[in-house]
């Protein structure tokens, strides 16, 4: 029996025609409903980007990449005979963990280009003088204006001149080869990009969008990222078009994942789970991207799962909620070994209470930890807080936090008091230049 996890960047769940949007844009889930697979309605990430999120599905744990190097992951936690392989092109991975998951296979394309010597020399050295003299200018209160000039000089297009992560096909053919190459059962997660912005950068044909130029896109990722408010209706239709067709063209390479799998003979004998790293946002709180607090934008995935049994012990749809630390200990019990004691997930059949726990928020400069139980969503940030009724108040629009202090002071007592203190970003102090630039691009950094 063999397990493949696949992860998509950045994909909100109700951007998904299988939970009620008016575009099929990920066609491939479909497969795996077909195979007597498992929708979760309510699937939570416990972090709202990716240096957070992935590193607590692979280990079960909420401690982000410290929990990588400090216990038991879900390719060390796997039995010998299990081949292991780990395919990506995400930077908060490039050149970071290398084989600390414990995988047999870890691939993540850094090396296969110099970044350094294919950004333009000028760009360069415009970007460094700026980051040189960044502090003076936060100190005087003159860095949005030189960030204005700075842009104008070097502007988005220019910036993102390489593409910074590759493309699904390729990451299909990569996964494609460790496939076909393993000569015993195997467990392989694959992490496809291309949903993330820039939007259908890699789509030759957007299925919902104008074909408009690469600068164009970097240009429009660029406003909405830096100056939000100015983005007008017609420029948000424009990005939410761009973002469908990212999320289609993804869908159909990983369709291809699929057939290979099955033109091999190995589709029936395989579990699968499909999900993303984290959502997307598109203003509803007043950003784009991922930048902001743990509302259901970024926490609310798409899941789906199939195994070879079809999942008999649960419904086609699953109602209660699920979270990402489910699905280390669920490919454990898969492949018949208990999980590691420290493995805080359970099993996705397991039809018992959850209450997720999400971190992160680039909008922040203090720890930002929600818990979601109940019906209710409790954000704690810093000596603020927001307590939402998901209930009566699903797009989280009204905060009740100030007249519920005892609901309040209940639901901030379910968080981890480590999980307050800890502002751990993600980005690790030692990340290499190459993953720093390549950040930049993708928006994490500034």
């Amino acid at each position: 029996m063999n397990t493949l996890i696949v992860t998509l960047d950045a994909v909100r769940r109700d951007h998904l025609s299988q939970y009620g949007y008016d575009r099929d844009t990920l066609p491939a889930a479909d497969r795996l409903l077909k195979a007597g697979g498992v929708t979760f309605d309510q699937a939570i990430v416990n972090g709202t980007y990716t240096g957070i999120s992935l590193p607590s599905l692979l280990t079960s744990r909420y401690d982000g990449d410290s929990a990588v190097r400090s216990g038991p992951t879900l390719g060390s936690a796997l039995p010998d005979n299990v081949r292991t392989g780990a395919i990506h092109s995400n930077t908060f991975f490039a050149s970071k963990f290398d084989d600390v998951y414990g995988m047999d296979v870890y691939e993540d394309f850094v090396g296969q280009a110099s970044h350094d010597e294919a950004v333009p020399t000028t760009n360069k050295l415009a970007r460094r003088l700026f980051d040189t003299v960044r502090p003076t200018l936060q100190r005087t209160g003159l860095f949005e204006v030189a960030r204005t000039i700075q842009e104008t000089v070097v502007p988005a297009s220019l910036i993102h001149e390489v593409a910074v992560f590759e493309s699904a096909e390729t990451t299909t053919d990569r996964a494609l080869e460790f496939v076909r190459q393993a000569e015993e059962p195997f467990c392989l997660w694959v992490h496809y990009m291309d949903p993330h912005r820039p939007y259908a950068i890699n789509a030759d044909s957007p299925a919902y969008a104008p074909d408009l130029g690469r600068s164009e896109i970097l240009d429009l990722m660029a406003s909405a990222g830096v100056e939000p408010e100015t983005i007008d209706d017609d420029q948000r239709t424009l990005l939410v078009d761009l973002y469908d067709s990212a999320i289609r063209y993804t869908s159909q390479h990983v369709s291809r994942l699929f057939d290979g799998l099955a033109d091999d003979g190995l589709w029936d004998d395989t579990s699968v789970v499909l999900t993303a790293d984290h959502g997307e946002e598109f203003g509803e709180h007043g950003l784009y991207f991922h930048r902001n607090r743990p509302y259901d934008e970024l926490v609310q995935v798409p899941m789906f799962m199939k195994t070879p049994d079809g999942t008999p012990e649960l419904p086609s749809r699953v109602t209660e909620q699920r979270e990402l630390l489910d699905i280390a200990p669920t490919v454990c019990r898969l492949h018949g070994v208990e999980p590691p004691a420290a493995f805080l997930g359970k099993d996705l059949r397991e039809s018992t209470t959850r209450e997720p726990i999400t971190r992160g928020s680039f909008a922040d400069d203090v720890p930002v930890v929600a818990v979601r139980a109940a019906g209710w969503k409790y954000i704690d940030i810093g000596e603020d807080a927001e307590l939402y009724d998901l209930d009566v108040d699903p797009d989280e629009q009204h905060d009740l936090s100030v007249d519920n202090p005892a609901k309040r002071h209940a639901y901030r007592s379910k968080i981890p008091g480590r999980l307050l203190e800890d502002g751990d970003s993600g980005v690790p102090d030692d990340v290499t230049d190459n993953a720093r630039e390549r950040l930049e691009e993708l928006g994490y950094l500034e």
